[in-house]
Parts: structure tokens; C-alpha cells; sequence
């Protein structure tokens, strides 16, 4: 089926109206020559169809790909001249050896060379070789005529003056087949169909060839039809072949040009050597002796192949020399390489290991049979056996296990492979990573512990609280009181010392299942599973705990700590953190050393509720914050997401993010935010406005994100380009490594993406080397101290350049007044927001505000 669909449809019309030509044209044609050569002139037809279906091929091939075909198509050229030149001057003009039979001669031959830069494309193609098997092939058919008597090594019968053409035309025959058998039975996998599809033309030639001697010998109008027609199929299956040839050589190593033998091809050259000896056994049952040509040419067949056995034991000893130099070479390269190469089998024993592997695995006898479950440590040996038996050699990440070494320390190893398909044999290839790996864990270790105490930092604690739990929890946040004192009497590394040991005493009042971690400075937080009466008794230990006097060197300090105690609610770690925060700034103000309590009114009530309930029933609107260019036009609107609870009150934004977190709805959230923004985004007046979602930290689900967004649009029928994505550089930071790829495809739709809080972390470049932006946000407050608008503007200013160059868009937030607004928009950014502008809408609101086009700046 692949080969009749590389058939181009020209040879079908080609053929066929050739063939229906020569059906009328045969019979008209003057047999002597004297008058029209009808046939002719359809065969000087063919070959220019022929001609033009070749070259056309051949053009949409790499120049490379080209070069063994592009022959054929000049050749189908010469053999149109050449066929309408006889056909168009019949009689004695072109009697005897003329221009015709030069430019037919070439063609004839051309064949011959395609066939040769097939060859050439084999690697390491003996020339020496394939000469001597086509001159066997040769030879052997020669014989074969010889010995049977046939007319074309014996035309009798034929005219004085054309024996020598009958002569020809039979060695003809001889040559072709011989050569193309000798060179297409052998070519590449990507070559091998083309190749074959050749010995098909060539074999078509040489009857042609046969066809015609016996015309002369045996004049009749089926000879003349006979080699007509086969001519006809010789140049169609020329055209087959380069239609079945790739168009371009992509692979030029040893394995790709590989020899692999073409079936049809080596019949051929089967039944051409088998033809001799039944040949001669045929003539000699029937009682007729061998001619003096025939014994010369068996003698010319018989030394050819014993050539060819000579030449077959030099290439095979070369061969072998080769592989011995190869497997030389390669197993030098495998004793010098510093990782260690094995061998294994299905049972995990041992085949092969280099020295390098040997010293990994600790093997000291190089010729003992071991296994390598017996050289990996005992915890690891079940997690071995499990990946390697259930996935396939080179899937999957790289193997981890450890191994005990002479001195009794354990090595871990990473471990890839291959295998062979088939082979029951497994390579693995083994390097050791103790240090890196003992580096990543100290790496790790740093990025979520604090250096100096020991104690998990900021980001272990908010992980801990993000955490799902069934029991009650609640955050303990303290300060020192009167830290200062220590660092200006007794210097910093007193004061260093005095951290330690106040860590060590948080450890002495707190459970096992509780996390004591701290936040920075002389402040400290511990989150504690139970209820609150148990927190606030945890609370009133810490300030026993550390009222005692403290000894750093020959000083003695008696300080104190202030504690605020929030309970841990549905609301999630961010909202628990401030109510403590303010907890403990009321613990200060009552004269420091003692225990706050948040209060019970402020502490969020939607443990009660369900985010997924709010969403079914309407409880959760958006609320728009617009951000307006210079000339007062709304370009985007940011969405917040806002609960609405008839007996709770208001939860928005993180709060609601935290909620839903805490009720394992984040996924839900997302999506709702992401449909609800685009639907209420098409109602609005102007379709130019910019709706922005927020993705905040730590709550975003980046599994399926662009499939989300690809859903929303789709579903509300939003253009892609006017929905932003916004993300902080700790959305980033925190979230896993398959938010980036997610967010690269939502990108590649036409979805904006903006960079929120930009100027508070990395720089604009590191930033863009890990994702595509398309806009950027800067909270102006941040830029500078509270009081210093100048150097703010200033910032904003450098920002908004920086950003210009990379080609996007700045937003500038915290515009709270008229000189902020015309700070920021003389600082060159494209939009502003803040209190200054509308914000905090309703969907109605807003497309209200859109039908008075431009919005009334103060």
C-alpha cells in the first residue's frame, strides 16, 4: 500500500496513453525502417513524460538526495531525441552508426550510474567487490545464452550485416543485469525500496533489449510490440523509483547507511548463479557437449568467483580487525571514563563493570559473580528491584540508591540505563553524587531553616499553617522585649547567643508536634496544635520561659517577651498572622511581658461555611478596580474575588484565596474566577478594556491552568488578548515547577501575563530569562520610604524606562493623590491605580462608568 501511494498519478496517464499508442501505432510502423516510425515517436512520447515527472520529483529533494537520480532524468531526455530523430528522419539518412545510436547509447547507461551512487550511499561499500559480483552475474547469464543455444550469442538466422547488433543487444542485457544486481541487492533501510524499484527498471531495459535482438532475428510485429511496451515500463518504473526515494539524506552515520539487502535483488542474483549449473546439466542430459565459448566462459565464472572468495576472506579479516581495534578502543574509553559502566541481566547479576564501576559498588575481585542487589544498602534494595522491573531502561528519572563502602560509609550513586531491545541485558551507567547530594540537602536546609537558631523560617511556618488538619491549631506571635538593650551594651554576637538560648528554651515549653519558628530579628512564632485555652497556657510559659535572666559571657540580661495568640481558622495562615500581629502590638501597649488574646469579634466565623456552597449560591461576586491611561480612558480592570456571607460578613481577596484553601477549594476558585472575569468582561461597552485575575501565592492550581483559561475564553467567547494574568515573583518562587509551562502555553494563545509587585525582589532580567511578561505593576508605596515621594517617583521613573525597552507595558498602583497621579503619569508609565481612581465596582457599575468613555480624573 505505501508503494502504490508514492505511485505518482502521472505514470498511470503516462502508461496508459503510451501503451494505447503503441496499440495503433505498431502495426503501422514500416518494419524495415524505410518508412514512419510510428512507435517511435509515442516512445520519444513517454520519455518525455518521463523526463518531466523525474526532474519534477527531483526537485523537491535536497541537493544530496538529488544527485543519484537527477541521471535518470537526462537520460529519459537523450532517449526522447534520439527516439523522435529516428522517427522523424526514416530511410538511409540515419543507416548505421549515427547520432541517434550516441545519444541512445548514453541513455542506456545511465541507469548503470544511478544504481552506482546508490551503492556509494552503503557504508563501507567494496568497489573491488561489487565489480566482481557483476561480472559473475555477468558472465554466468552469458553463459547460460551460450549453452542454450539461444539467438542472441548464436543469430544464424539473422541478416550478415546485423549479427553484431544482435550481439550487442544480448551482452547489453548481460551487462545491465549483472551491474544493477551487483549494486542495488545492497543499500540502505531509507534506500532499499527505491533500489529495489530500480532492478525492476533495469530488468525491464534488458528484456526490451532481448526483445529487439529477437526482432531482428525473428522479424515479426510482436517482438517490435514486445520491446516497445517493456521500454514504456522500464521509464515509468524509473520514475516509480525516484517517486519511492526520501528527499533529503538526514542521517549520515554508520547505522542509518547500514547495509540491508533488497529480497528481489538477491533472487536475481540467486537464479543467475543457480542458471549456470542447470544449464549445463540440461545440455549435457540431452547429449550435447559444451562449446569452446561456453567452457571458456564457465573457466571466466570460475576464476571470477574465486576471486570473490579471496576478496570475501580479506574483507572478513579486515572486518575482524576492525572490531578487535573498536572493542580495543572501547574498552580503553570505559577504563578512563571517571563514571562507572555495568552490565546487567534480568536477575541483576553482574555481567560487566568497569574499574570505575567496581570502585562505586565496592567490588574488590573483579572476577567475582555478585549481584547488585547484594551491594545496595538494605533500605534501598526493595525501591531497586521495584524500579527497575516495573520501568523500562531509560524512562523516568534517574535512580538514586546507596551503596556501603570498605570503610562502612554509605555512597550514593545515580544510576541511568539502556537496553537493547530484545538483548535481556540492561547497561547502566553509574556516577557518584554523595557530595551533590549532600550539598542540595544543605541547600535545602538553609532555604527553609534560619542559620543562626536552627529553627524553621517564615516560609516552613506559613507551609505548615497552609496545611490541612483535622485538629484545632493556633499561631503564637512574640517579641522580644528589650532585645535592643543587648545588642548596644553587650554587642551583636551577645546578642547572637542570646537568640540561640531563647530558642532553646521555646523548645523546653512546646510539644513535639509543634512548630517554633522564627520570623526575623528578635521575633519568633509558634504554631501549636489544640485549642485556644491550651495556646494561651503555651503563651503564658513562653513569657514565664523567658523572663528568666538570661547569662552571655560574664553579662546577665533580664528580658522578657510579649505574646499574641490567634486561633488558626478557616480563613487560612495570612489572617491568623495579622490577628496575632495585632495581638501582640496590644500586649506591648499593656506594658509588655504578658499574653493578648485576638479578639474573639475580629476572629473569622467562616470555619462555618463552605467556599464551595458560597459559590453555588451566589455568595462570591467580583469587585473591579480600575486602571486608567493619561487621558482618563479605563485600559484594564483588576478582578477580586469577594464572599459576601448573609450572617458572616465580607471575606475578599487572600482572605477568601486562604478560605478556600482551607476547604481544599482553591482548583474550584480558580476556575469560577477565571470564567466568571471573562463573562463579565464581554458585557462591557468597551471590548479594548483589559480584564486582570490575580493568581495569588501559594494558592494557585498549576495543573491544567491553560486548559482553564483555554475554557473560559472559549466558553464566553473572550478574545484571548484581553484577559491578563497577574503573578508575583513569590507565585514563582512557591508554587511547582509546572506553573511556568502553563502559564508559557496560556501565553501562546494571546493571553496577557503581568508581573504584580514588581520591584520588591529579582531584577527585570532574571525575571524575563524564566517567563514571557507582557505588563508589569509596581505598588508606588513600596518604592520608598512612607514620606519620600520624590525618591519614589524617581524609581518609578527607572522602572518604567527599563520597561519600555523590553517592550511593556507599567502600571503604577498606591495613587491615593493628585500628586502621586501626576508624578506617576509624568514618570512615564501607561497606566495608574488607587484610591484616586473608581474602584471597588460591580460589573453594572463599571459599564455604566464605560458608557461615559472617558473616566473624570481629579
Amino acid at each position: 500500500m505505501n508503494l502504490l501511494r508514492s505511485i505518482p498519478r502521472s505514470v498511470g496517464w503516462t502508461l496508459s496513453l503510451g501503451l494505447l499508442g503503441l496499440a495503433f501505432a505498431v502495426p503501422f510502423s514500416s518494419p524495415d525502417g524505410t518508412g514512419m516510425q510510428w512507435d517511435e515517436l509515442v516512445l520519444g512520447s513517454v520519455a518525455a513524460g518521463s523526463a518531466w515527472s523525474v526532474f519534477r520529483a527531483v526537485g523537491t529533494m535536497e541537493r544530496p538526495a538529488a544527485r543519484a537520480w537527477r541521471p535518470l532524468g537526462f537520460a529519459a531526455l537523450l532517449f526522447m531525441t534520439a527516439q523522435w530523430l529516428q522517427a522523424g528522419f526514416p530511410g538511409p539518412q540515419f543507416d548505421g552508426f549515427g547520432v541517434d545510436d550516441v545519444l541512445l547509447f548514453i541513455g542506456a547507461t545511465a541507469p548503470i550510474a544511478t544504481c552506482a551512487v546508490l551503492a556509494r550511499r552503503v557504508s563501507r561499500t567494496r568497489w573491488t567487490a561489487l565489480v566482481v559480483d557483476g561480472a559473475v552475474i555477468t558472465a554466468s547469464l552469458l553463459v547460460v545464452t551460450e549453452v542454450l543455444r539461444t539467438p542472441l550469442v548464436d543469430p544464424v538466422d539473422a541478416p550478415s550485416d546485423l549479427r553484431s547488433l544482435v550481439l550487442t543487444y544480448g551482452g547489453y542485457a548481460a551487462v545491465m543485469l549483472g551491474g544493477a544486481g551487483a549494486l542495488c541487492t545492497v543499500s540502505t533501510a531509507a534506500l532499499r525500496r527505491s533500489a529495489t524499484i530500480m532492478l525492476g527498471a533495469v530488468a525491464a531495459q534488458a528484456s526490451a533489449a532481448w526483445f529487439e535482438a529477437m526482432a531482428i532475428v525473428a522479424p515479426s510485429p510482436l517482438w517490435t510490440a514486445a520491446s516497445d511496451v517493456a521500454v514504456a515500463l522500464s521509464l515509468q518504473t524509473m520514475v516509480v523509483a525516484v517517486s519511492s526515494a526520501p528527499a533529503r539524506v538526514a542521517d549520515r552515520s554508520a547505522r542509518a547507511n547500514a547495509p540491508v539487502a533488497s529480497p528481489i535483488g538477491m533472487v536475481l542474483v540467486f537464479l543467475s548463479l543457480l542458471g549456470l549449473p542447470l544449464a549445463i546439466g540440461l545440455s549435457l542430459s540431452d547429449g550435447q557437449p559444451l562449446s569452446d565459448p561456453a567452457e571458456i566462459g564457465c573457466a571466466v565464472v570460475f576464476c571470477l568467483m574465486a576471486l570473490r572468495l579471496v576478496l570475501r576472506i580479506r574483507e572478513d579479516g579486515r572486518v575482524t580487525e576492525d572490531l578487535v581495534r573498536s572493542e580495543e578502543d572501547f574498552r580503553e574509553l570505559v577504563e578512563a571514563s571517571s563514571d562507572g559502566l555495568a552490565i546487567m541481566d534480568r536477575g541483576f547479576r553482574l555481567l560487566f563493570t568497569s574499574p570505575a564501576a567496581r570502585h562505586l559498588l565496592g567490588i574488590v575481585d573483579p572476577d567475582q559473580e555478585v549481584s547488585l542487589l547484594d551491594l545496595v544498602a538494605a533500605e534501598d534494595r526493595a525501591m531497586v528491584r521495584m524500579s527497575t522491573e516495573n520501568s523500562p531502561a531509560g524512562a523516568g528519572p534517574p535512580l538514586h540508591f546507596r551503596v556501603r563502602t570498605a570503610e562502612d560509609a554509605l555512597r550514593e550513586l545515580e544510576v541511568t540505563s539502556s537496553e537493547r531491545p530484545g538483548s535481556g541485558r540492561r547497561v547502566l551507567y553509574l556516577r557518584d553524587v554523595t557530595t551533590r547530594r549532600r550539598r542540595e540537602r544543605e541547600l535545602e536546609r538553609m532555604a527553609y531553616t534560619d542559620h543562626l537558631t536552627g529553627l524553621p523560617n517564615r516560609v516552613v511556618l506559613f507551609r505548615e499553617m497552609a496545611a490541612p488538619s483535622l485538629e484545632e491549631r493556633c499561631l503564637l506571635v512574640l517579641d522580644l522585649d528589650g532585645f535592643k538593650a543587648v545588642n548596644d551594651v553587650a554587642g551583636h554576637e551577645a546578642g547572637d547567643q542570646l537568640l540561640v538560648e531563647v530558642a532553646r528554651r521555646l523548645h523546653t515549653v512546646v510539644r513535639d508536634d509543634d512548630v517554633v519558628a522564627r520570623l526575623g530579628g528578635d521575633e519568633f512564632a509558634i504554631l501549636v496544635t489544640g485549642s485556644m485555652a491550651e495556646s494561651e497556657d503555651v503563651a503564658q510559659r513562653v513569657v514565664d520561659a523567658l523572663a528568666i535572666p538570661h547569662r552571655v559571657d560574664e553579662w546577665a540580661f533580664a528580658i522578657g517577651a510579649s505574646v499574641g495568640v490567634a486561633e488558626l481558622g478557616i480563613a487560612g495562615g495570612q489572617v491568623a498572622f495579622r490577628e496575632a500581629d495585632t495581638a501582640l502590638r496590644e500586649a506591648k501597649q499593656s506594658g509588655k511581658g504578658c499574653v493578648r488574646v485576638a479578639d474573639a469579634a475580629r476572629v473569622s466565623p467562616f470555619g462555618q461555611a463552605d467556599v464551595r456552597q458560597a459559590l453555588a449560591q451566589g455568595q462570591v461576586s467580583l469587585r473591579l478596580d480600575t486602571a486608567c491611561d493619561a487621558d482618563g480612558r479605563i485600559g484594564l480592570v483588576h478582578a477580586v474575588p469577594v464572599w459576601a456571607h448573609p450572617l458572616y460578613g465580607t471575606l475578599r481577596g487572600q482572605d477568601l484565596w486562604g478560605a478556600a484553601e482551607r476547604h481544599g477549594r482553591s482548583g474550584e476558585l480558580q476556575r469560577w474566577l477565571l470564567r466568571q472575569a471573562c463573562a463579565e468582561a464581554v458585557t462591557f461597552p468597551d471590548q479594548r478594556v483589559v480584564i486582570a485575575v490575580s493568581l495569588p501565592a501559594g494558592h494557585v492550581t498549576p495543573d491544567g491552568l491553560a486548559a482553564e483559561v483555554a475554557a473560559a475564553l472559549a466558553d464566553t467567547g473572550l478574545a484571548a488578548s484581553r484577559l491578563s494574568l497577574s503573578i508575583t515573583e513569590e507565585t514563582l518562587i512557591t508554587s511547582s515547577a509546572a506553573l511556568v509551562p502553563q502559564l508559557e502555553a496560556a501565553r501562546a494563545t494571546g493571553v496577557r501575563l503581568c508581573l504584580d509587585n514588581y520591584g520588591m525582589g529579582h531584577s527585570l532580567f532574571a525575571l524575563l530569562a524564566r517567563i514571557p511578561l507582557d505588563s508589569v505593576r509596581v505598588d508606588l508605596t513600596a518604592l520608598a520610604a512612607r514620606d519620600d515621594t520624590d525618591r519614589a517617583l524617581q524609581v518609578l521613573a527607572a522602572i518604567a524606562r527599563t520597561t519600555s525597552g523590553f517592550g511593556l507595558s507599567a502600571i503604577a498602583g498606591g495613587i491615593s493623590t493628585p500628586e502621586l497621579l501626576d508624578g506617576a503619569l509624568a514618570a512615564g508609565v501607561q497606566l495608574v491605580h488607587g484610591r484616586m481612581l473608581p474602584h471597588d465596582l460591580s460589573a453594572a457599575e463599571l459599564c455604566a462608568l464605560l458608557e461615559d468613555v472617558v473616566v473624570p480624573v481629579p
